[in-house]
């Protein structure tokens, strides 16, 4: 219901209730004259507002219905005062209701309530005829034309639209289709009985084909399946490769490159709370030792402790947001980059890691307990942690051996480890 149909219908019931009043006041003797009055302005600004609403039978239905109304007011008032004249108006109302009730019955809720019915009704009203208009319609007819004539239609290098548009155009219907995810085979019969095959890609026509019986244009399109299958797949790799060139392109440009010689104290760097994966690299020969430490100068990670040369990944957790430095101790000249980006040179579960020293490898695992295979060859610390939180192995020297570990959802793990000598990582 519109705004007008609401305030058109409280302005009409409102003229009901008034003349109601004027009734009541005139039972009482007292003046009814000024509610007879605002009835009848309520009643002419509701059949002006729902006067765009209303048939010409429903403006027939609203005068009976008022005389009705007026007679039953008048009856009323002469059993009031006791006065004679009450047969007349006694008929006045019954013709009234009655031609009220023959012209429209519903007029209130025609006008009001049921405006959005009439509304569906119309609109389905609509469709029928539409329908009806879509049926009269004459069927396309397909015409047949000639090898030579078909050929001429497409060339090699048209677009993909401009093959619809001309197949659309010359009524031709193609005798096959053939689509593999944007590539398509079209064939067409010509009037000597030959076959043409029209072979499209993502964007354009590339080969135009004629074959004399159903056989050969079976094989054609058979190796025209693998041809294009092939071809998908070597786009497809390619996409792949040029994706993976250009995440390991940001996750290089995201790396924060600090160098020195000797004991150095590095300038700050941002950190944001969380994982951070940092490659070192050592010349000397002595003891290699790095603190993290935050701006106030508090250590907040041992980040590498060993002696000699020394090339390895380490990941950390950082407590908090905010700026951080490396206080390393080395007798040679060192370098370290650090990044809160995952590598994109992902494993997949489930298989085997394998690697050497300290390095961080990023595993896609899918949730569940999983049993873990761990293995070391080296004499030193053997350590592995998922995600710098879950201890899988703590020992020293040469290990083999296996824990479980539940992985709550599917996703990318980065696995930590700290060895001197081989190591693999095998999950089941």
């Amino acid at each position: 219901m519109g705004f007008l149909e609401v305030v058109g219908s409280l302005l009409f019931f409102a003229s009901l209730v008034l003349l109601v009043i004027s009734l009541v006041s005139k039972i009482r003797k007292k003046p009814a004259k000024i509610w007879i009055k605002r009835a009848i302005i309520s009643f002419v600004l509701a059949m002006v507002i729902l006067g765009f609403n209303v048939s010409f039978l429903g403006g027939i239905a609203v005068i009976f219905f008022f005389m009705g109304l007026y007679g039953l007011a008048k009856i009323i008032q002469l059993l009031v005062k006791k006065k004679d004249g009450k047969k007349k108006f006694a008929i006045l109302m019954v013709i009234g209701f009655v031609g009220y009730s023959i012209f429209d019955s519903s007029f209130l809720l025609n006008a009001t309530y049921n405006k959005p019915a009439e509304k569906v009704a119309n609109a389905k009203q609509e469709e029928k005829k539409e329908e009806k208009k879509e049926e009269k319609k004459e069927k396309v007819t397909y015409k047949k034309y000639g090898i030579e004539e078909i050929k001429s239609m497409f060339t090699v290098g048209m677009t993909k639209e401009d093959f619809s548009n001309k197949k659309e155009e010359a009524s031709l219907n193609n005798r096959s289709f053939e689509d593999y995810e944007g590539y398509s085979v079209y064939t067409f019969n010509s009037s000597e009985g030959k076959i043409a095959a029209v072979v499209l890609n993502k964007t354009a026509v590339t080969k135009i084909e004629v074959f004399d019986n159903e056989d050969s244009i079976a094989n054609f399109i058979k190796e025209e399946e693998v041809r294009i299958k092939e071809e998908q797949r070597i786009i497809k790799e390619k996409e792949q490769e040029e994706l993976k060139k250009k995440l390991e392109e940001s996750y290089n440009n995201s790396k924060q490159k600090l160098e020195g010689s000797g004991d150095s104290v590095t300038s700050k760097i941002n950190l944001n709370s969380g994982l951070a994966f940092f490659e070192f690299t050592n010349q000397g020969s002595r003891n290699f030792i790095v603190h993290l430490k935050d701006s106030s100068g508090t250590a907040t990670q041992l980040l590498v402790n060993t002696i000699g040369s020394y090339k390895g990944t380490v990941q950390t957790t950082v407590p908090s947001s905010g700026e951080y430095y490396l206080e390393v101790k080395s007798s040679g000249g060192w370098s370290s980059s650090v990044t809160q980006k995952a590598s994109p040179n992902t494993e997949k579960a489930l298989g085997t890691v394998s690697g050497h020293g300290d390095d961080v490898v990023f595993i896609e695992v899918p949730s569940g307990n999983h049993i873990i295979k761990l293995k070391h060859t080296g004499s030193r610390n053997f350590i592995i942690k998922v995600n710098d939180k879950n201890l899988l192995v703590n020992k020293i020297g040469s290990y083999e051996g296996s824990a479980s570990q539940v992985f709550q959802d599917t996703g990318m793990y980065s696995f930590g480890v700290k060895a001197d000598g081989d190591w693999s990582i095998t999950i089941e």
